[in-house]
């Protein structure tokens, strides 16, 4: 059966056609929903004037509105104002990720001074941990990660994909609310050698808790060793 529909131009199409191509993706399951999902949806469905979004982190005024960051507006106007738009050399790019590091561990890290990091540009998070995902199945396919307990539930689905046998390690402690530093550096010292593991710079993703100030000297070394 045809139908046709008019705009500016006519059009037609089988319905017949569409129901089997349709039916081409039937054996192709939805994938499960992030439980932080169903809080924003509870939100929106909530018809309290006083009610507040826990979901998905993001800037908001007062009123609930989104907020852009004065930094941000500055960046877009510049941006807006370049007329290069040709693809990024990757020359660009390795100073892009220099300038990042210099920024995260301070231009007089011993880290940048021994040149002991290596980085990579990436689309947000998930970019990043589904690219080094990559890179460890391909250049280190024996090898493990190690995962916060608990962590973000996407993270076990992107390493799930990219065939990583997958570890978790202490990090929560629930009845401190704060961080389990003596049990994570047992999980850590009783790794496999060659071990990788994922850590969150700021702030943990979902418990909020971070290394404290005093942790991160031991924490880079018991790494290292």
């Amino acid at each position: 059966m045809w139908k046709c529909f008019s705009t500016r131009t006519s059009r037609c199409f089988s319905t017949s056609a569409s129901n089997k191509a349709l039916k081409w993706w039937d054996h192709v399951a939805p994938a499960p929903k992030d439980p932080i999902t169903s809080v924003t949806e509870a939100f929106l469905a909530d018809t309290s004037p006083t009610k507040i979004n826990l979901g998905v982190g993001a800037y908001r005024d007062d009123e609930g509105k989104p907020v852009v960051l004065q930094c941000v507006k500055e960046a877009e106007a510049k941006i807006a104002g370049c007329d290069f738009l040709e693809s990024v050399s990757s020359a660009v790019s390795s100073k892009l990720v220099e300038e990042s590091v210099k920024l995260v561990y301070g231009k007089n890290s011993d880290i940048i001074k021994e040149g002991r990091f290596a980085g990579v540009q990436a689309l947000s998070g998930t970019g990043a941990c589904r690219l080094f995902a990559e890179f460890q199945r391909r250049f280190y396919p024996k090898s493990q990660i190690y995962m916060t307990d608990p962590t973000w539930s996407n993270h076990h689905n992107i390493w799930r994909d990219a065939l990583i046998p997958e570890r978790t390690f202490h990090y929560y402690r629930p009845d401190s609310k704060g961080l389990d530093f003596s049990a994570l550096l047992d999980d850590v010292k009783n790794a496999p050698d060659g071990s990788f593991f994922l850590l969150h710079p700021c702030a943990h993703n979902p418990t909020g808790v971070y290394f404290l100030p005093r942790n991160s000297g031991e924490k880079f070394h018991i790494f290292l060793r």
